[in-house]
């Protein structure tokens, strides 16, 4: 495969959805830091491929693509025909359309609704300063948050992962929104499918690597 170069901080949840995914498949690739306290993401430079100034970006031999989630589809594309792993794409991302339809459902889902929930939740207590937080809005947050769990928590009693009965990239997403929401010192409900999930996902290699530290 030709050199990729990934652009992002490792502890970005987005930079870490490519990163986990990297991992899990064994794709080689060099990252620079970019974004929050290493810059970069606001240059000039950066900007002419990146017009957001967000991570991740990617340049794949020259061909540069931003946004999680269309960064990790591509990488399952990307393998080549005659790879080992490319029955990695057949699960990961099925290629038959209603599965893979099922895929692209959840984890749209997560950028619309889980994410949105938590992100302010996470921003409250893991990166604000107690002075600074509105409990308050970290209290509508965490409805908001048990409100998507909830319904996710039902997802996963008729299916053993996101998609269905196989690990999906909508997993990735949410394991590590969900590793966000178990590590911030709040209040949290029984959900006993989430449990189960979460323990199921926790093998993987990538959730190993990217949710074995503190938050930051």
């Amino acid at each position: 495969m030709n050199e990729l170069t990934i652009w992002g901080r490792e502890n970005s949840i987005n930079v870490q959805k490519v990163l986990w995914l990297c991992e899990d498949l064994k794709i080689i690739y060099q990252r620079v830091d970019a974004g929050m306290e290493h810059g970069v993401n606001k240059t000039p430079e950066y900007l002419k491929i990146n017009p957001n100034g967000l991570v991740p970006t990617i340049s794949d031999n020259g061909f540069i693509l931003w946004e999680s989630h269309a960064i990790m589809r591509y990488l399952l594309r990307r393998l080549p025909s005659n790879s080992s792993e490319i029955s990695a794409y057949d699960s990961i991302y099925p290629r038959e359309a209603k599965a893979g339809a099922l895929v692209d459902q959840w984890l749209d889902w997560t950028n619309t609704v889980a994410w949105p929930a938590m992100r302010p939740l996470f921003w409250g207590w893991v990166r604000l300063k107690p002075e600074e937080r509105n409990l308050q809005d970290l209290e509508n947050s965490r409805q908001l948050m048990i409100k998507a769990l909830t319904m996710f928590d039902q997802q996963l009693s008729f299916s053993a992962y996101a998609a269905g009965e196989e690990f999906t990239l909508a997993d990735i997403p949410m394991a590590l929104i969900a590793y966000r929401w178990f590590k911030i010192p709040i209040e949290r409900p029984e959900f006993r499918n989430l449990n189960r999930w979460y323990s199921r996902v926790g093998e993987r290699a990538g959730f190993k690597r990217y949710c074995s530290g503190p938050l930051t």
